[in-house]
């Protein structure tokens, strides 16, 4: 009876470690220490069957375990890092950055170059679709509170609005402004849509009517044109590029985040940004987070930043790199903060979201997703990536969605929508794609 009891606590120690370690090898961002545990109960299991079995059977057990340690986490956590599928693609050779996913096309929708099937790549299971279809490149877009989208088009000076549900089950885009000076970054109020032009914000109602002027002023003397726009529990966040890739400025507004607080007053936020991409704010935790496009020149350049903002902050550009030591000594560089995730020169991160608000598994709701625009020279392609936060430790991008060949589409903007999914837009052919979690897998 006793070998008996300790031989099931020993399997319940052996498969509870094996769980653990492979939870800690899921999670990029643990800390190191943690891996004491796993480490211990397994040692425990171990020592608890060498007193009443042999080696060779407790090494049997050992591998029994693990695998059903292996078994548990990979029907809890279907994109595992450590899963029986990556075990599989070990041996088989299978590529372990995702299967094709099917990207399912109205109709309506199928002009070039959707006339032809098209597959996008993921390690997650995702339903894709083509949510829309809008005239022109999409910049930005957001979700009012009805659930109706928001998108601007730069090229043509206007914003499209798509209603969803869809009316009569049709993803119809209706043009709700026009004649706009380079539309970029928009928020969606509980009341207004708030758009930023190259030299002002405006708020128009939901309803239609006449845009009232929030700020006027910005820049407009050749630099970066486009804005991001966040809304925080302090005010209207909203960035500012460059002139340059790489100069001292004069306009003290340039390379800035700007924050209109709530009596109007405006202040700057942040500093030492060249080109924000994207901004996302996780209301869950109040973090807020920012992509960043760096100096090209001189070769190789810098790397393309995600950084954590807090206010006050210089970021380091252009004296400093990304991780605020600069490729020359400065005494400015000891003041800059430091990115929290180093990316590639050149990958163009754009777009940015925060996953908590997503119906997706667990594993999902605690981290970014980042829009990566690549270079013409494929030396990063576009793509979306996923970064895992875990006590604000940012763990390296592993893919999410990618398979667009900068030519014919190219991703530029990312946003949750109300019904959990994640919606893409498209800067090169005005589409909206929308990526769900496939229920049951």
């Amino acid at each position: 009876m006793k070998k008996s009891l300790s031989l099931f606590v020993a399997l319940l120690l052996l498969s509870s470690g094996w769980a653990g370690a492979f939870l800690l090898a899921n999670n990029p961002s643990a800390n190191q220490i943690y891996w004491l545990a796993p480490a211990m109960t397994i040692g425990m299991g171990i020592g608890l069957c060498l007193r009443f079995i042999n080696g060779r059977r407790t090494a049997l057990l050992l591998a029994l375990t693990a695998a059903l340690g292996l078994g548990a986490v990979n029907h809890l956590f279907p994109d595992s890092r450590v899963s029986i599928e990556a075990v599989r693609n070990l041996f088989s050779g299978t590529n372990p950055q995702g299967e094709l996913r099917q990207l399912k096309i109205d109709e309506r929708f199928q002009a070039a170059p959707f006339d032809h099937p098209l597959s996008l790549t993921s390690p997650v299971s995702l339903d894709l679709s083509l949510f829309t279809r809008l005239p022109a490149g999409v910049d930005d877009f957001c979700f009012s509170p009805e659930g109706t989208l928001y998108a601007s088009l730069p090229s043509l000076g206007a914003v499209y609005r798509v209603e969803q549900p869809p009316a009569a089950g049709l993803n119809h885009p209706e043009l709700f402004l026009h004649s706009l000076d380079n539309p970029s970054g928009l928020a969606c109020d509980t009341l207004e849509l708030l758009v930023a032009e190259i030299s002002q914000i405006k708020m128009y109602p939901y309803g239609g009517g006449t845009g009232e002027l929030l700020i006027e002023g910005l820049p407009d003397d050749g630099g970066e044109r486009g804005h991001r726009l966040q809304r925080i529990p302090e005010g209207l966040l909203f960035s500012i590029g460059s002139r340059c890739d790489a100069c001292n400025e004069k306009e003290p507004l340039r390379a800035t985040l700007q924050l209109l607080d709530q009596s109007g007053q405006l202040h700057t936020y942040g500093s030492g940004l060249r080109k924000v991409g994207g901004l996302a704010f996780n209301e869950a935790d109040g973090s807020l987070w920012a992509s960043e496009q760096s100096r090209i020149y001189p070769e190789p350049g810098a790397a393309d930043e995600l950084n954590r903002l807090r206010a006050g902050e210089d970021y380091g550009w252009p004296l400093c790199d990304g991780d605020a030591t600069g490729a020359a000594a400065d005494t400015n560089c000891k003041g800059a903060r430091g990115a929290v995730s180093l990316l590639l020169n050149r990958a163009n991160p754009a777009g940015l979201m925060s996953t908590a608000g997503l119906s997706y598994p667990l594993v999902y709701r605690n981290s970014l997703l980042m829009v990566l625009q690549g270079d013409g020279a494929k030396r990063v392609v576009p793509a979306v990536v996923r970064l895992q936060v875990v006590d604000e430790k940012v763990g390296a991008p592993v893919a999410f969605l990618a398979g667009w060949d900068g030519k014919t589409a190219r991703p530029s903007a990312i946003h949750a929508g109300p019904d959990g999914a994640v919606y893409i837009a498209d800067d090169i052919n005005g589409a909206i794609y929308r990526a769900e979690w496939q229920r049951g897998d």
